[in-house]
């Protein structure tokens, strides 16, 4: 068994014993597209690499996630991003076609995990390529929006050069299915809040509104990770 075999197990392993044990937090649940649980972005900034990946996901159905996180410790970064991979399914069912842009900002460290679909295109020495000329040089100089507005950019150039693979007319995507009791909930705590905030909360609703889980892929176990 490869190292990168033993890993997938591993990781695997954790998943389906609940992940972690006892008093260690799991990973975090994401959405559609990016995620900045560390705060380093702007709500402009998470917009723009939101309309990328939504594009992408549009022409060929393929899924990138961005996350953006102050540490993946205890588990590591590699055992980190598989689990939440696995767990968030990126990528369509069936298909695989998802990947995973992940930065951690205390560590100082990024990984990009490929899904088994897109292996064939995004192997590891073209990803590893891609962190290192795309995310390293301005994640490490604290431009963490370029850095990953870069990567992105890298990542849907390669998944978008071959002609057979995009659809002109775009893929139907499927956004967040509506729990009226939690929108009724929800529209209940907005009013109290938009009275807190004078109307400020109303202008960050906009971000949020497609937003919804992936497609359910798997992880291939592939990608290459970094330091910044």
């Amino acid at each position: 068994m490869t190292c990168k075999e033993s890993l997938f197990a591993l990781a695997l392993v954790l998943s389906l014993s609940g992940g972690y044990f006892s008093g260690v937090q799991a990973v975090p649940d994401i959405f559609l597209y990016t995620n900045d649980f560390a705060g380093v972005l702007t709500l402009d900034e998470v917009d723009a690499l939101d309309s990328i990946c939504y594009e992408l996901d549009r022409l060929t159905s393929d899924e990138i996630a961005i996350v953006i996180v102050n540490t993946t410790q205890p588990e590591g970064i590699d055992i980190f991003a598989v689990e939440l991979f696995e767990t968030s399914g990126i990528g369509k069912e069936d298909m695989d076609n998802g990947v995973l842009v992940l930065v951690s900002t205390d560590e100082g460290l990024w990984r990009i995990e490929v899904g088994y679909g897109l292996e064939g295109i995004l192997n590891d020495g073209k990803v590893g390529a891609i962190g290192r000329e795309n995310l390293e040089p301005y994640v490490g100089a604290g431009d963490y929006y370029a850095g990953v507005f870069y990567t992105v950019e890298a990542l849907a150039y390669e998944l978008t050069s071959d002609p057979e693979r995009v659809n002109e007319d775009g893929y139907d995507i499927k956004f967040l299915r509506i729990d009226y009791w939690q929108l009724g909930v929800a529209i209940i705590v907005l009013v109290v809040i938009g009275a807190v905030t004078k109307g400020r909360v109303f202008l960050w609703i906009g971000s949020f509104i497609t937003r919804g889980r992936f497609g359910g892929g798997r992880s291939g176990g592939g990608g290459a990770k970094g330091r910044f």
